[in-house]
């Protein structure tokens, strides 16, 4: 327990710095120019994503409760606390132990581990469909150079075949498999390997159970279907004109480039040359693209301080009890 709270502790420390240097990098003119000129609007796509982000914990909730009783709010600390490092540091991944261990503080360490990695799951697999389902149709109503074509059509073959893998080694076992990968590649002895098998037979048998929660499904959908309504709410405050080809293919063929500029903390120059070219090859103005990728960065930036806080709280509320 103390070690998950001095873990917490600096975890917060790191994403109170990297949350000061991106404010910075940003620059006050920059988050003037994008709050103010959103106006009012920017706080309809704020309350948007806090919806969002309260469908994702719910979501979690919905997996966690399939195996032990734990308080919805409790779920929404971890949460908002994993997400906000994630968007701060680089690989959009290391927020994800810190979900696990928040919720290790009320639930089994399997239920823990095998929630988050439900969740995770269910989220790549909707967003996936939607990738799926958009690229065709965006491919259909917009006149895209056939170079274009060709890279989205392997982008969106690559996913297809990743959502396929995930599907066979959920079914198989998604740890099980990975412990199996790393014995044979020697990295871990035949006694050990045997042993993690032994702990995480509790967190595969869970997370077999995934297709089973419909409820979490529905709230993974509910967030992306509010996703995509600050995302038109956004593109409406630009003034930007909403063609079919344009809503069609910032849903989808954006969201490819969102999930890869998030290699970055705010995807810095990957997002603002995806969203140039793809509004350009839209019909929209390129620099509109930019205006989009800029304000994605501060709904971000509120998210993120949303995410720190909680943790802030937690661990003051951690220390208190101590």
């Amino acid at each position: 327990m103390r070690v998950r709270h001095v873990l917490h502790a600096v975890v917060l420390v790191v994403g109170t710095l990297a949350f000061a240097f991106l404010l910075w990098r940003l620059g006050w003119s920059g988050l003037e120019r994008v709050i103010l000129g959103t106006g009012a609007w920017f706080a309809v796509i704020a309350a948007i994503d806090g919806a969002s982000l309260l469908c994702d914990a719910g979501g979690v909730h919905s997996f966690a409760r399939q195996h032990a009783p734990i308080g919805y709010w409790r779920v929404f600390a971890a949460q908002a606390s994993g997400l906000a490092i994630n968007r701060l540091t680089p690989g959009n991944s290391i927020g994800e132990p810190i979900k696990v261990t928040m919720l290790m503080e009320h639930v089994p360490e399997s239920v823990a581990i095998s929630t988050i990695v439900m969740f995770n799951v269910a989220t790549v697999l909707v967003a996936i469909s939607v990738i799926v389902i958009g690229v065709p149709l965006t491919l259909l109503v917009a006149d895209l150079p056939p170079r274009v074509q060709l890279v989205v059509w392997i982008a969106a073959a690559i996913l297809v075949a990743f959502a396929v893998t995930l599907a066979v080694i959920v079914r198989r076992g998604a740890v099980a498999t990975l412990v199996d990968a790393a014995a044979r590649l020697r990295m871990l002895s035949p006694a050990r390997a045997d042993r993690w098998r032994a702990r995480i037979a509790d967190i595969d048998r869970n997370v077999r159970e995934l297709g089973k929660n419909r409820r979490a499904f529905a709230f993974v959908i509910g967030s992306r279907v509010l996703n995509w309504t600050g995302t038109l709410v956004l593109l409406h405050s630009l003034a930007i004109h909403l063609t079919t080809p344009l809503v069609i293919g910032v849903l989808s063929v954006g969201l490819i480039i969102e999930w890869a500029s998030r290699v970055i903390p705010l995807g810095m120059g990957l997002a603002d040359g995806g969203n140039y070219a793809l509004y350009g090859l839209l019909g929209a103005s390129p620099a509109a693209g930019l205006d989009f990728a800029m304000i994605n960065r501060v709904r971000t930036c509120v998210l993120a301080l949303i995410g720190l806080t909680v943790l802030l709280i937690s661990n003051l509320a951690n220390r208190t009890k101590a």
